[in-house]
């Protein structure tokens, strides 16, 4: 199939959104060759542009495309869970830099920055609990943070995540109030959406400069 990277480039947006309906994960793509990059269970299938313009595919990317453009349904060959929990994972991989971009680098656990060499994936709902290897399930955390974690289950890995952004938020309000002088005063409800969570009986941290 002979199709133009412009004619690629120009729907890349919907077939993306196609993609992921579908259960594949759009990676980052690893190159100025690469149109688009996506991964099905445990395969990668790539687009890549020619010089001439035009297009080769690779892997799945064919038939996933074939089906976008003909408005066929299709189906992804999806991951096979193993049960097993490997913390090892390639430097700078395509997964890890769609992680990064979506997340930033701070570690699921104790919101601290990854380092490369430091990084693991975080499955949320874990492997042994029937969790897939899918960039949806996926979280950066440091290897110690996610040894500790072990086969949490998702709400109890969401706790631990809350509660830490908690923490660190009420050290940097103690901070502001020790460095500016402010007075802690007890918000009315509604008055803040502190990171996310709607205080019903007001926010703690809410400050009212003296």
């Amino acid at each position: 199939m002979t199709v133009s990277v412009k004619a690629v480039e120009a729907k890349l947006t919907e077939f993306h959104v196609f993609l992921k309906a579908a259960g594949a994960e759009v990676l980052k793509t690893t190159n100025d060759y690469e149109v688009t990059r996506f991964r099905t269970g445990t395969a990668t299938s790539v687009i890549y542009r020619t010089d001439k313009g035009s297009t080769t595919f690779t892997g799945e990317s064919e038939k996933a495309w074939e089906a976008y453009r003909s408005s066929h349904p299709w189906k992804p060959a999806l991951a096979t869970i193993t049960g097993r929990r490997d913390h090892k994972i390639k430097k700078a991989s395509p997964v890890v830099r769609t992680i990064r971009e979506r997340d930033g680098d701070a570690c699921f656990f104790c919101w601290r920055d990854v380092t490369d060499d430091d990084a693991s994936l975080e499955h949320l709902v874990p492997l042994s609990h029937g969790g897939p290897s899918h960039t949806s399930n996926l979280f950066l955390a440091h290897k110690v943070c996610n040894s500790k974690a072990g086969h949490l289950s998702a709400p109890e890995k969401v706790r631990l995540h809350v509660a830490e952004a908690l923490k660190r938020n009420e050290r940097w309000v103690r901070r502001d109030i020790k460095k500016e002088g402010a007075e802690r005063l007890r918000g009315k409800p509604g008055d803040c959406n502190c990171l996310g969570i709607r205080h019903e009986e007001g926010c703690p941290l809410w400050l009212t400069p003296t």
